[in-house]
């Protein structure tokens, strides 16, 4: 990596950006006079204190200022006036921000209000934000609750992402900064080749990076604003700031979801619908038919719809200045609260996300409210609909007559003129293509005749919807945590055996969520897991049954679950042939590191598949391409791109594809996940692979790369060659030291066995020698007496930074922790220096020692399992 480009994300480094975004200062005259602007460095700096720490007093007198300086530049961590330092308080401030979310939010929303210039410099804010943590080598596993309602990234992640908002972005990189940059000191560097050093000691650092003015300009950046967020006890609070809430409708989902479950007797009509005159017949069938519903969990009979169903948020993305949009979120949506955003809506959501569920939701909610809308709701599935049709109007009228409505066509003409219907028209991307463009010109025709009603569309996102120029797109969203965990909670699954649901939500409460967002904050998918779980108990354990259930799911059970209806793919295959192709396009391009695609470089993979020798050979890389965007939702197309829905689909199958290959092939798929080194530990691929084929993986990857290396070994000196191959540095530490150390073996797959089989070693202190020839830094906490505004005097800090004034009123500080690196080459080619460290590592006893014997001992009972032959004829086949 370029050194300039080696930037450090610390608190200072983040004050620097805010302060770059903040709004227009008043002019040096007007602040002569006593007109304060509120927006000097030391406000900003108390207000960004205040979104986590409201109670926060300043010190009298100009000390916050300079303290602020010191903070800026990266000099100072933490003191009295900047509780960073406190575990407890920011433990506290941790459990407190994840338990209530929105009350944090809410505090940054006030910031960002009465500090940022967000219109015009959020966008730039965000960006360079972004362009530091991706050059920050030192954010590797760490999550950043950066999303939504807390919703948490890791750094892959946040970096693909093509939507922010700003104030939960801001938000996580704060909350990030406070649990894992306790030590603001880390980000010196980066505000030295951010600015240019003052000429006199009267000017100021200057500015004169160009960070985040070109990275990702498609990047879109969302504002949210105040609104009705959090409780009532959270709109109660006054302003930390000094300012009222903004009063205007853009609503942050609360992260509740709200309660659907009835108190209706099964199946028992509202009574509100026995009292509607003409169309009580049509509301009862059409209740009745929808208000119950069978899924891939209820398949042996329908259940009551509401006694499961928990409703998604909706966002709908309001257009303030190019790249920048303000979110209003909907929670709870009926058709009144869509009629908010346009008589005219389209709901956009991805494969298994609810929007079938949520235009049956809105048509169940619609005929209980029928007595106050007097709006009669009409659903109509657009599946069925094909070129036999005249128009529209004859489709529709055909639905609704079939349920018990109009009994003829000029009642049903004259409903729709007088505006009185709301038409949920659910499922545009199931209509057959040939007939797409049908479709949409009889819909122009039809809006036109009986624009009064309100429309309301479903569609997986196909495309941009450009021709559909009178209607409004609002995303249907991902499920927060707490969604996921009521829906959990409202399914009926295995009443026989609690415990499994019990033990599943668990594990979503704790670490799922998190670690399978993407596939926990999917209805479908989340239900699938569930199904999952039943069988294998440890979800990590066996993803890659995860993955073929939610493939098979996306390509078959979910549309099976709709009736009649099956997705034609437009390559004609089958979902197993088409699986083939797809094994074999992802394991290619994963070879190559490449994860997203133009079309050119798409076809390019597609034309070079070798399932093509296998037909059919009409096969087009288009049909294909746009099976997996349309049909298959695996793929989504952005930014002039293809790319995976998740990347842990190609992984799977990647996988899958090396699977299926022949055995003596096995030993070369070995040598290439060993080929990509510690890029192999990134992601499940061989994981997967492992748990698909074991015998096979043991037999024709472990067995021979083992015997090679014990052989390789022990024609040299054996185990001390082990040493100097697998850990050349031994990293260890003693007391109090700044950051934790790990020993991994320098091979891959040596390190999935030893990983797989339970016997890798844990290095300590107590295993190798507290010698000073292997110290490489020291660790010592100040007197408390002391104090330096440049010094974080309270931290834990190395010794060669104890500034010479202290050691001259204080002494030498005491050593409070070390760490040690032990190179083994140096320690082996000189037992004359070294003979007491050279016993201790041959040891039986030394953690390496009992791993290299433990791994021959696998590799003797792999070569045992393998060359046995019993006399029975099926031992042959063990």
């Amino acid at each position: 990596m370029d050194e300039e480009k080696k930037y450090t994300l610390s608190g200072g480094i983040f004050l620097v950006l805010l302060l770059r975004a903040r709004k227009q200062r008043t002019a040096a005259r007007k602040n002569a006079v006593g007109e304060r602007d509120g927006l000097s460095d030391s406000e900003v700096f108390a207000g960004l204190i205040r979104t986590v720490f409201p109670d926060h007093k300043l010190p009298a007198g100009n000390s916050f200022k300079t303290y602020t300086s010191s903070y800026k530049k990266c000099a100072l961590s933490y003191n009295e006036y900047m509780p960073f330092g406190r575990t407890e308080l920011i433990q506290s401030f941790d459990s407190s921000f994840k338990e209530n979310y929105n009350v944090f939010l809410k505090r940054m929303c006030q910031f960002t209000s009465v500090f940022i210039d967000e219109d015009n410099l959020g966008g730039w804010l965000v960006r360079a934000i972004l362009e530091v943590i991706n050059y920050d080598e030192s954010i590797t596993k760490e999550l950043i609750f950066a999303g939504v309602g807390g919703q948490a990234y890791d750094k892959a992640h946040l970096l693909s992402e093509r939507n922010i908002e700003l104030q939960p972005f801001l938000l996580g990189i704060w909350h990030f900064i406070l649990m894992h940059r306790p030590d603001n000191t880390v980000g010196a560097s980066t505000f030295e080749k951010w600015h240019a050093r003052p000429a006199s000691p009267k000017s100021k650092w200057e500015f004169t990076s160009n960070i985040g003015l070109e990275w990702n300009k498609n990047l879109r950046i969302n504002l949210v604003s105040l609104g009705n967020l959090g409780n009532e006890d959270d709109r109660q609070e006054k302003s930390i700031y000094g300012i009222p809430d903004r009063k205007d409708p853009i609503l942050l989902p609360d992260g509740i979801a709200p309660e659907l479950i009835s108190d209706a007797p099964w199946l028992l009509v509202p009574k509100d619908v026995m009292s509607t005159g003409g169309f009580k017949e049509y509301l009862e069938n059409a209740y009745h038919k929808y208000s119950t519903m069978k899924t891939l969990l209820y398949s042996d009979a329908p259940r009551d719809f509401k006694s499961f169903y928990v409703c998604n948020n909706i966002t709908q993305k309001i257009p303030v200045k190019k790249y920048t949009y303000r979110t209003k979120t909907i929670s709870d949506a009926t058709a009144e609260t869509l009629r908010d955003c346009s008589n005219f809506v389209l709901i956009s959501g991805t494969g298994g996300l609810g929007k079938s569920m949520m235009m049956r939701h809105l048509l169940l909610d619609a005929i209980e409210r029928f007595d106050e809308s007097e709006q009669i709701p009409l659903f109509v599935p657009l599946k069925d609909y094909n070129e036999a049709y005249d128009s529209l109007f004859d489709y529709t009228y055909e639905k609704f007559e079939m349920l018990g409505g109009c009994s003829n066509l000029d009642d049903f003409a004259e409903l729709l003129e007088n505006g009185n219907c709301l038409l949920l028209f659910d499922g545009l991307d199931e209509i057959k293509s040939t007939v797409r463009k049908k479709f949409e010109r009889d819909l122009d025709e039809f809006v036109d005749k009986y624009a009064e009603n309100m429309y309301v569309i479903s569609s997986r996102p196909i495309g941009s919807f450009v021709s559909l120029h009178r209607f409004t797109v609002l995303d249907l969203c991902p499920f927060t945590k707490e969604q996921a965990i009521t829906l959990i909670d409202n399914l009926d699954f295995r009443p026989d055996e609690p415990i499994i649901k019990e033990k599943f939500r668990a594990e979503l409460q704790n670490t799922l969520f998190v670690t399978h967002r993407e596939f926990t904050q999917n209805p479908l998918l989340l239900t699938i897991m569930l199904m999952t779980y039943e069988q294998f108990a440890e979800i990590p354990s066996k993803m890659h049954i995860f993955y073929r259930e939610a493939y098979v799911a996306l390509s078959q059970k979910h549309d099976a679950s709709k009736g009649a209806y099956k997705r034609v793919l437009k390559t004609g295959l089958t979902a197993d042939r088409f699986a083939d192709y797809l094994a074999e396009f992802c394991a290619r391009s994963y070879r190559d590191e490449k994860f997203e695609f133009t079309e050119v470089e798409f076809d390019k993979y597609f034309n070079s598949l070798n399932e093509h020798d296998k037909g059919p050979h009409s096969l087009t890389a288009s049909d294909f391409r746009d099976d997996l965007v349309e049909n298959m939702c695996l793929m989504f197309y952005e930014g002039g791109k293809y790319h995976f829905t998740h990347r842990s689909f190609q992984e799977y199958f990647c996988a899958l594809f090396f699977s299926k290959q022949k055995d003596k092939t096995l030993k070369y798929t070995g040598d290439f996940f060993e080929g990509k080194g510690h890029r192999s530990y990134t992601d499940r691929t061989f994981n997967m692979l492992y748990d698909m084929i074991p015998e096979k993986i043991e037999e024709y990857i472990f067995e021979p790369f083992l015997t090679s290396l014990f052989a390789e070994w022990d024609k040299a000196n054996g185990y001390y060659t082990f040493l100097r191959e697998m850990y050349p540095i031994l990293f260890y530490e003693d007391g109090d030291t700044n950051g934790c150390v790990e020993n991994e073996p320098e091979s891959f797959l040596y390190g999935f066995i030893i990983h797989a089989q339970g016997i890798d070693a844990f290095i300590t202190k107590d295993d190798l020698p507290v010698d000073e020839r292997f110290i490489t830094d020291e660790w010592v906490y100040l007197d408390e007496d002391y104090h330096d505004e440049d010094l974080d005097t309270d931290a834990l800090i190395a010794i060669d930074e104890v500034p010479w004034d202290y050691k001259d009123r204080f002494g030498e500080p005491d050593i409070v922790g070390r760490n040690y690196e032990l190179k083994i080459s140096e320690v082996l080619d000189r037992p004359d220096l070294y003979e007491d460290v050279i016993a201790l590592l041959k040891s039986d006893d030394f953690p390496l020692k009992a791993e290299f014997l433990a791994a021959r001992k696998y590799l003797t009972e792999l070569l045992d399992r393998h060359d046995s032959v019993g006399e029975d004829f099926f031992d042959v086949f063990r």
